[in-house]
C-alpha cells in the first residue's frame, strides 16, 4: 500500500534527524525537531475537539515553524487547507467558508487579516505562529507546551486528501483542489529526479509560502531527501548570492521577474556554478531570449517545467541533453520540454482528437499525480476531468521529437479578421520591447474584425515608450494581423494573490476605449 504524506515526513525526520530541514530569519529547525513540533501541534488540535480528517487552515509566511504546520497536520491525519497569505480577510473567509476549515494556523505576519476575519468564531482552534496573537487566538507555542511528541495511530489511506489547494480565481472564484496522499507523495518522489536534486542538498528559495506548488515542487521535497531550504524572501542579488557562496546551494528558484536579479549574482560570484545543480522556472512564461541568455550564464542547470495545481506537480520539464541540441527541440528556448515518464500529454481538436505536430489545440493530461476533483464543485470536475484525462485549458502543440509548446489559454484565445491570435506570442515580443518592464495581451470587441489584438502595458519608470513605438517595434517582429491595435499604458498590470494577471480586469477597464485599424489584416 502507498504510503501517506505523514508517514513520509516521519520517516524522512528519523533518516535525516540531525541535517538542518529549514532557515529563516536566522533560526533554524532539524528534521527530528520539525517533526517533534508537528506532532505537538497534532496533540494540541486533538486537545481541543479537532478530529484527525478535518480541514485545518494554514496561512503562511517564510518562518522555520512554517514547516512543522504542514508536518504536522499530515502527521496528525488532518486535510491541510493552504491559505495564500496574499489574500485580503474576504478572500480568506471564502476559502475558509469553502472548505469548511474548522482550524486555523497562521504567522503573524497575517495576524492583522486574520484579526478582520468573520469565519474565526466558530473555529475550535486557532493558533498563532508568533507575535502577539488576535483576540481569540491561542500563541501556538503555548498551545502546544503541555503535550508531548509522542505519535498517536491515525487511520489515512492513500487516497484520503492530504491537502486542499485553491486555483487563482483569475474570472471568478478560486476553486479547491483535492490533493490525495497518493497524489502529493507521488509528487514528492518525483521532483528530485525531475528537478535534479542531490541527496542532502541546500535550496536558496525566493519564494515562501505564498503559493500551493512550493510545498510539493521545493520544500516537501528537500525535507525527503534530507536537504535545507533556505527562505530569502525579497533578497537582493547581493544577498542571494552571499546564501548561495555560504552554503554551498544546489538549487534555487529562478521565476521570470527573479531571473535578471540571478544572472546578476552568478555573474558576480561564478564559483557558486561549482555546487549549484539547477536552476528551475515555471509558474508563467520563459521569453526565448531570456531562456537563452540564461544558459549562456548558467548553462544546462535551467529546468523548464510545465504544470498545474490539478496535476499536483511538474508534467514537462527540460533536460541537460536538450540544451545540447541532441533531443532535437524545433525552438528549444520555446519550449516546456517533453512530458515525464509520469504523464502523458496529447494535443486535441474540439471533438477530442489527437493533432498532428505543428497544429494547436487544447493540451490533455494523464498522470500519476492527478487531483481527486474539485471540493464541493462535482460539476465543474466533470467539465474538466473526462475519461482520465485532465483538460487543462491551456493552447499549444508539439514538434517532430514531442515537445510541447504553449501558445495561450483557450478563453484569451483572440480571433481578428478569422486568424487565431495566441497572446503569448505577442507578449513575448512585448516585453523584448527596452523600457516595457511587462505586458498582458487581449482582444476587445471590434465591429469590423470581430475582435482587436489590444495590449496593456507596463511601462520601466521614466523610460516608457510611446503608443506609436509599441506598435512599430510588433509591427517589425510579427505578423501585421497580430499587432496590438490597441495600446494602453498602465502603473501596474492587475494581479490576483497568485500573481497572475487578470485580463478580465483589463477588458472591463478598456473595453470602452477600442479601435480598428486597417493594418490589423496585413
Amino acid at each position: 500500500m502507498s504510503e501517506t504524506l505523514g508517514e513520509l515526513f516521519a520517516k524522512a525526520g528519523r533518516r535525516f534527524a540531525g541535517n538542518v530541514a529549514v532557515t529563516a530569519h536566522g533560526e533554524r529547525q532539524t528534521h527530528d525537531e520539525v517533526v517533534a513540533r508537528g506532532w505537538r501541534l497534532a496533540h494540541a488540535l486533538r486537545a481541543r475537539g479537532v478530529e484527525p480528517g478535518a480541514h485545518v487552515a494554514a496561512l503562511l509566511g517564510p518562518r522555520v515553524e512554517s514547516l512543522s504546520v504542514y508536518v504536522g497536520l499530515a502527521l496528525g491525519g488532518y486535510t491541510a487547507v493552504h491559505v495564500n497569505d496574499r489574500l485580503t480577510p474576504p478572500e480568506i473567509d471564502y476559502v475558509m467558508r469553502d472548505s469548511g476549515a474548522v482550524a486555523l494556523v497562521h504567522t503573524g505576519g497575517a495576524s492583522e487579516a486574520a484579526a478582520r476575519l468573520e469565519t474565526t468564531g466558530g473555529l475550535l482552534a486557532w493558533f498563532t505562529v508568533d507575535g502577539e496573537p488576535p483576540r481569540g487566538a491561542e500563541s501556538l507555542a503555548d498551545a502546544t507546551a503541555g503535550h508531548d511528541a509522542a505519535p498517536f495511530p491515525v487511520e489515512a489511506g492513500p487516497e484520503d486528501t492530504a491537502l486542499i489547494g485553491y486555483t487563482s480565481g483569475t474570472t471568478g472564484f478560486p476553486k479547491g483542489v483535492l490533493v490525495s496522499h497518493r497524489a502529493v507523495v507521488n509528487c514528492v518522489k518525483l521532483v528530485p529526479y525531475a528537478y535534479r536534486f542531490p541527496l542532502q542538498g541546500h535550496a536558496a528559495f525566493p519564494g515562501g509560502w505564498s503559493f500551493v506548488s512550493g510545498l510539493w515542487g521545493v520544500i516537501f521535497p528537500h525535507f525527503y531527501t534530507g536537504g535545507t531550504v533556505a527562505f530569502i524572501p525579497g533578497a537582493t542579488p547581493e544577498e542571494w548570492a552571499r546564501t548561495m557562496v555560504d552554503n554551498g546551494s544546489t538549487f534555487t528558484l529562478g521565476l521570470t521577474p527573479l531571473l535578471p536579479g540571478l544572472l546578476q549574482a552568478l555573474r558576480a560570484h561564478p564559483e557558486i556554478l561549482e555546487t549549484l545543480q539547477s536552476v528551475l522556472h515555471s509558474g508563467g512564461p520563459l521569453p526565448p531570449e531570456l531562456a537563452e541568455e540564461s544558459v549562456g550564464v548558467f548553462g544546462d542547470r535551467l529546468v523548464e517545467t510545465w504544470g498545474m495545481t490539478e496535476v499536483v506537480g511538474p508534467i514537462t520539464i527540460t533536460n541537460r541533453t536538450d540544451y545540447t541540441g541532441r533531443g532535437r527541440a524545433e525552438a528549444i528556448f520555446e519550449s516546456v520540454g517533453r512530458p515525464l515518464p509520469t504523464a502523458s500529454v496529447r494535443v486535441v481538436d474540439g471533438e477530442g482528437r489527437t493533432l498532428p505536430p505543428g497544429e494547436v489545440g487544447e493540451l490533455v493530461i494523464a498522470a500519476d499525480t492527478m487531483f481527486s476533483g474539485y471540493h464541493g464543485n462535482p460539476e465543474k470536475t466533470a467539465e474538466v476531468f473526462r475519461d482520465g484525462e485532465y483538460h487543462t485549458g491551456d493552447l499549444g502543440y508539439s514538434d517532430e521529437a514531442g515537445y510541447l509548446y504553449l501558445t495561450g489559454r483557450s478563453k484569451e484565445l483572440i480571433v481578428s479578421g478569422g486568424a487565431n491570435v495566441y497572446p503569448a506570442e505577442v507578449e513575448r515580443v512585448l516585453v523584448m520591447m527596452d523600457g516595457v518592464a511587462d505586458a498582458a495581451v487581449f482582444g476587445l470587441p471590434d465591429e469590423r474584425w470581430g475582435e482587436a489584438v489590444s495590449a496593456a502595458v507596463q511601462p520601466v519608470p521614466g523610460a516608457g515608450p510611446t503608443e506609436e513605438e509599441v506598435k512599430g517595434f510588433a509591427r517589425e517582429r510579427l505578423a501585421g494581423y497580430k499587432k496590438p491595435v490597441n495600446v494602453f499604458f498602465v502603473d501596474e498590470l492587475p494581479r490576483n494573490a497568485s500573481m497572475k494577471i487578470m485580463k478580465h480586469v483589463l477588458v472591463e477597464r478598456f473595453g470602452e476605449a477600442g479601435g480598428t485599424d486597417e493594418g490589423t489584416t496585413s
